[in-house]
């Protein structure tokens, strides 16, 4: 996992760039961003995982296997980022412009399925907050063709009829549910101030809790003594989830029409003015209070806080003097919330070290390992890098061999010619003696045959000229026949013989050459 400047790993980066937010210099979104990456933060089935090549999370359902790159409640931790960039202060702002109606808070329990009189107020007053929740930036509120509120991002063009921090609210009782059930730290005393809270505007149903009463009765609150009328929680319930409709009040489906800058809602029956000191130390403790909420936005940055909180009031006028006991009470709620808000510091400042801590041991451990990555990758280089030597030297050698065994194959076949050569020159000169030897007794016998027919041949024409002599001398016919017929004799003699005495001249001739040749090869 690598690490960049800002001291946050790569996957709490990804998961930054999945809420499209930047968290330097902002524990609060930050702490955010832990959250997100912790195992169960997601949903029953799924898990997380960090591709490193794409630089991306992926999000895995174990049964069905699909694959998305969106967390499951990406919706959720985008609202928790906004609240943490500034929405939860515009929230307070709104929240203080036009302060929440108990009406308006039982009709949004009914939206978001909580039960006001059922409910713990650390759930309940999820509702409260709900109803000034601001809107993130690109959206705009508007209507559709029945008049219904219609919610658009100009951004991208999405249109919806749910404002687009419901899945936040949503998701934040759930967490808010499950804090009551397994009793995390101070959730008691939140839940206490949440009650406190509700109370104080009037929601019906909701109890001041014991610990926080003073020995003053007759304050204004649900369940009040200064409360005209009572209605029973279940009843109030159930008529809000029949009104409530699609994010529209009662009092403003009842009051449609008026101008936008008239009042909206019907106001509840209120109980008479409280005296102008009483009222300067209510809005003090509330003020003090409503940074309890931070513990459900981790990490709020205190500077800016402080930055936008409004300065607290002048000194209201010298009222008539409170009763020690009321006084006594209210220093100790002031002492109890200063104490719950130093706890929540502590607490968000041990976290934050503590992310810190394990943000250096990571970093540190991902340091050792790449250096031992970058040993071994060095160590396996090496080990190729000697490897590849001793296969070019075997190489090397295995060349030279072959070089030599060639060198060998040739000189021997170099040999084999030679002593081929040789062989054949001395049968050579063998059958050219032998030849010899044979020409001249066939030269002599050509020879003594070409004497024999020269003999015959005169023999012959001296026969021939005795016979032409008698024919002149006789010119006898007989005679003559018998002539040609001793002439075709002699030619049946003689003609054999000039053929043989023409072989033999061939013979002669070619034994000739014969001795010629081998003399040039002696030579």
């Amino acid at each position: 996992m690598a690490f960049t400047q800002s001291g946050m790993s790569a996957e709490a980066l990804a998961a930054a760039a999945e809420l499209e937010v930047r968290p330097v210099n902002n524990p609060a979104v930050v702490n955010v961003i832990n959250d997100m990456l912790k195992p169960d933060s997601l949903p029953p089935g799924w898990e997380a995982r960090y591709d490193p090549i794409n630089e991306r999370r992926e999000y895995v359902n174990r049964e069905t296997g699909e694959v998305q790159y969106i967390h499951p409640l990406a919706s959720y931790y985008h609202g928790a980022a906004f609240m943490e960039m500034g929405g939860y202060r515009q929230l307070q702002v709104n929240e203080a412009d036009q302060p929440p109606a108990p009406q308006e808070v039982l009709d949004m329990c009914a939206y978001l399925g909580v039960s006001a009189s059922n409910d713990d107020p650390y759930v309940v007053e999820v509702a409260r907050l709900a109803i000034s929740a601001p809107l993130p930036p690109h959206w705009v509120e508007g209507e559709d063709e029945d008049g219904n509120p219609l919610f658009t991002n100009r951004q991208t063009g999405q249109s919806q009829p749910s404002h687009p921090l419901d899945a936040y609210f949503l998701e934040l009782i759930k967490r808010r549910k499950r804090e009551l059930a397994v009793h995390s730290d101070g959730v008691g005393i939140r839940s206490s101030l949440a009650a406190k809270r509700l109370y104080e505007i009037g929601v019906p149903g909701i109890e001041l809790p014991p610990e926080l009463k003073g020995p003053q009765t007759g304050k204004a609150g649900g369940g009040g003594a200064m409360w005209e009328e009572e209605v029973d929680g279940e009843e109030e319930d159930a008529a809000a989830a029949q009104n409530f409709g699609p994010l529209l009040t009662i009092e403003e489906a009842e009051d449609e029409g008026r101008d936008e800058d008239e009042d909206h809602h019907k106001t509840a029956k209120q109980p008479p003015p409280l005296p102008q000191q009483q009222q300067q130390q209510q809005k003090e403790a509330q003020r003090q209070q409503q940074h309890l909420l931070l513990e459900d936005f981790d990490g709020f940055d205190e500077e800016e806080e402080e930055k936008e909180t409004p300065p607290p009031p002048a000194p209201p006028a010298p009222a008539p003097a409170v009763a020690p006991a009321a006084t006594v009470q209210d220093e100790k709620d002031e002492d109890d919330v200063d104490m719950a808000e130093a706890e929540r510091r502590r607490k968000a400042q041990w976290e934050l070290d503590e992310w810190a801590r394990r943000q250096e041991e990571e970093e540190q451990q991902q340091q050792q390992r790449a250096a031992e990555a970058e040993r071994q990758q060095q160590q396996q280089q090496q080990l190729q890098a000697e490897r590849e030597k001793e296969r070019m030297e075997a190489m090397k050698k295995e060349k030279e061999r072959a070089e030599r065994e060639e060198r060998e194959r040739e000189e021997e076949a170099a040999r084999q010619r030679q002593q081929r050569l040789r062989a054949a020159e001395a049968e050579g000169e063998k059958d050219d003696a032998d030849l010899g030897v044979d020409a001249e007794a066939e030269r002599r016998r050509l020879k003594e045959q070409e004497e024999k027919e020269k003999a015959a041949a005169k023999k012959a024409a001296e026969r021939q000229a005795l016979l032409d002599a008698l024919r002149e001398a006789d010119g006898d016919l007989g005679a003559d026949e018998e002539e040609e017929e001793e002439e075709e004799e002699e030619e049946e003699v003689v003609l054999p013989t000039l053929a043989k005495g023409i072989s033999g001249v061939a013979v002669l001739r070619q034994a000739a050459s014969m001795d010629s040749g081998g003399g040039r090869l002696r030579r």
